[in-house]
């Protein structure tokens, strides 16, 4: 038996771990969160697929697991009968490009486990993205393994008359309230604070998970290309181990299916335009799809060319191949699940309501096709009093309770949306020393896009800011900071022992960067020891 774990912070890992478990005879394909880490040493193949997350992190649901590696006393031959390979998906515009799965491939070597099949690296920035890797990963574990000969769905459907309204809950937990427009209203850049009502217990710091649903429109599109009738209900049953079996209910209608659970705004996968390519009705798709769909250099670069580069949805794909009907079961199985957006809390806890910090993702392609984000386009067209499904979560941040403790705070754009709610906790305490809250704010332009202006202008701290196109010369937090360094150097100084340091926002070159003037400031040992006490915090994205 070979174990597939996968660890996932957008579902993308998980896709891969399914494509590989198709074609795998005996292989069982699980989150690495649900997988029993004390069983590893008794394993004797394992495949993991890996993402990384933030600056270099371990994704959320691959925490336990790593920390259970990470045990000192573990014997150096722990995971000598283990047998690995890992594939990691990465985007080499980040500093630690494939940090977590890196990190993961030398532990399991300094524990004794041999690779059988050299690990590989996918880049999200290679023309032709993760695929590239991954084909040729692919290709050399399919030589050390044994192949099915049938590729194995995960999931049978049964059409039934039976309504199954009995079997779903409805879990809407959040009330849409009102969105406050955060951007000038002229500018083409589109960031609001959205409201819900909350009486759910949170701290600053947490997150906000939020899972947005496919537009109504585009449900019935979809729908109708496919010939399906939306009011019949559907029996599903498990052929293989699988997360949708987990998440879907087993008995469901099929509008309810594709409106709340598989995603069909985003593009497909390639396992998706292989099934197309077998249920096309005219020659000429079958052969378009077919050389799309080939592992080759030369069908890697037509998918990302027409299908990932222009971002064409799920219908859009079948209809520009119509007529091309999928059967049901076949559909579920290649469609990802619709996954949660997480976003940063930007209120402090008062039993009624929560808030969050939002910039609308739209923008055209290269051919000029306008293109809207999945999620934050769905809060957009919230309307007051409707109920949105999501979970409150830990983030990475945890903010001092006491006022004595000093926070400097470095939120350019975006990333100042966890600091509204932790000032606004701190202005509840009658926060008074504005030495004990620095805030480091940037964006581009000043009059355009500074976010919370009023509320940080009349809270109790200092505040710096940092417009980068004001100006001839660009100005960011980074120089801010420089500054300001006699005021840094000393405040943390005088408080080594408590001091917090807390940096978010983009996760390109912003972080580094910031790391590395706190380092001429306070000297990189300092840095270094912050970091060990966990009082230099980074949560990006």
């Amino acid at each position: 038996m070979i174990q597939i774990l996968f660890a996932t912070q957008t579902g993308n890992s998980e896709f891969y771990a399914e494509e590989v478990g198709r074609h795998l005879e005996k292989a069982i394909v699980s989150s690495i969160e649900d997988f029993d880490f004390l069983t590893l040493p008794e394993q004797k193949r394992v495949i993991f697929i890996i993402s990384t997350t933030g600056d270099g992190d371990m994704t959320n649901d691959m925490l336990k697991f790593w920390q259970f590696l990470l045990i000192k006393d573990l014997p150096k031959e722990s995971l000598i009968k283990l047998e690995f390979t890992v594939f990691g998906l990465g985007d080499s515009s980040y500093p630690k490009f494939n940090y977590a799965a890196r990190k993961l491939r030398s532990r399991l070597l300094q524990l004794s486990a041999k690779e059988f099949v050299p690990s590989a690296f996918g880049d999200e920035q290679h023309p032709c993205g993760i695929d590239t890797e991954f084909v040729i990963w692919f290709e050399n574990l399919v030589k050390k393994c044994e192949t099915q000969a049938n590729i194995q769905q995960y999931i049978k459907i049964e059409q039934t008359d039976t309504n199954g309204q009995q079997n779903i809950v409805e879990q809407f937990d959040f009330e849409f309230t009102h969105k406050k427009r955060l951007s000038a209203e002229e500018h083409s850049k589109e960031t609001y604070q959205y409201n819900f009502k909350c009486n759910k217990l949170y701290e600053c710091g947490d997150i906000l998970c939020v899972k947005p649903r496919n537009q109504d429109k585009l449900v019935s599109q979809f729908i109708a290309v496919q010939k399906l009738d939306g009011n019949k209900w559907v029996k599903l049953e498990e052929q293989k181990q699988n997360q949708k079996s987990k998440k879907i209910p087993k008995i469901i209608s099929i509008q309810q299916l594709f409106s709340e659970f598989l995603d069909i705004t985003s593009p497909p996968n390639r396992y998706f335009i292989k099934l197309m390519s077998q249920y096309a009705e005219r020659d000429i798709h079958k052969q378009k799809l077919t050389e799309m769909c080939a592992q080759t250099p030369e069908g890697l670069e037509e998918y990302y060319s027409y299908v990932y580069r222009e971002k064409r949805n799920v219908y859009e794909v079948l209809y520009d191949f119509q007529p091309c009907v999928i059967p049901l079961e076949f559909l579920i199985d290649s469609l990802k699940l619709i996954r949660e957006r997480q976003y940063s809390i930007s209120s402090a806890y008062d039993g009624e309501q929560i808030s969050i910090t939002v910039a609308l993702v739209s923008y055209t392609t290269g051919k000029n096709r306008p293109i809207k984000g999945f999620c934050s386009n769905y809060l957009d067209n919230l309307v007051p009093g409707q109920q949105i499904e999501g979970k409150i979560i830990k983030g990475t941040i945890a903010f001092p309770k006491q006022l004595e403790i000093p926070v400097i705070m470095v939120g350019p754009g975006t990333g100042v949306a966890p600091f509204i709610g932790f000032i606004e906790q701190r202005v509840k305490q009658g926060a008074k020393n504005k030495e004990k809250t620095i805030l480091f704010f940037g964006s581009c332009y000043e009059d355009k896009e500074f976010y919370y202006k009023e509320f940080l202008q009349e809270s109790a701290i200092t505040l710096f800011t940092a417009f980068s196109r004001d100006q001839q010369k660009k100005i960011y937090v980074q120089h801010r900071i420089l500054e300001n360094r006699d005021l840094i150097n000393k405040i943390v100084k005088e408080n080594a022992q408590n001091v917090m340091i807390i940096v978010t926002g983009t996760s390109k070159k912003m972080p580094t960067q910031v790391e590395s003037v706190f380092k001429e400031c306070v000297g990189e040992q300092m840095v270094q020891e912050l970091k060990k006490r966990k009082q230099y915090l980074v949560e990006c994205w």
